[in-house]
């Protein structure tokens, strides 16, 4: 041992994030949990099952547009899997020290389990989204709180 620290075991300083809007609601993902983005009708040409994100996480009544969709493909240790999110803006650099954790009242509902912490700047808040979570979940069980559907 040279009294040097593990570099594998480390957290890292930053994360990229790719961020997007869906129905005004401002979101990211850890770019890290992203294989590709593509058209989704090219998504849909190659004969990859294709999920809305609205079909995994509840807007409530609220009636659901895409203004400029986007398919991104879901690294997933299984299988990666294919999500259309809307309003892709880019990819920012984030200090993992920025990062807020979901108070616990919020952390605690199954509706938000998907999101783990949220970035406030630029007088905007934008949630962080946890695509590996999302897969087995149907809409209805995030609105009942069941997660076994």
């Amino acid at each position: 041992m040279n009294g040097q620290p593990s570099q594998t075991n480390r957290c890292p300083e930053e994360i990229q994030v790719l961020t997007f809007t869906v129905m005004g609601v401002r979101m990211g993902v850890d770019t890290e949990q992203v294989a590709e983005v593509m058209e989704v009708d090219g998504a849909e040409r190659r004969g990859l099952t294709v999920q809305r994100l609205h079909e995994k996480i509840s807007f409530g009544k609220m009636a659901i547009q895409y203004h400029a969709p986007k398919a991104i493909m879901i690294k997933d240790h299984h299988e990666p899997y294919i999500l259309v999110i809307d309003n892709p803006d880019h990819i920012t650099v984030v200090s993992v020290r920025s990062i807020q954790a979901m108070p616990p009242l919020i952390a605690m509902n199954s509706a938000t389990r998907l999101f783990w912490g949220a970035i406030a700047g630029n007088e905007e808040i934008v949630l962080l989204v946890d695509f590996s979570r999302i897969r087995g979940l149907t809409r209805r069980a995030m609105e009942t709180g069941d997660n076994t559907d």
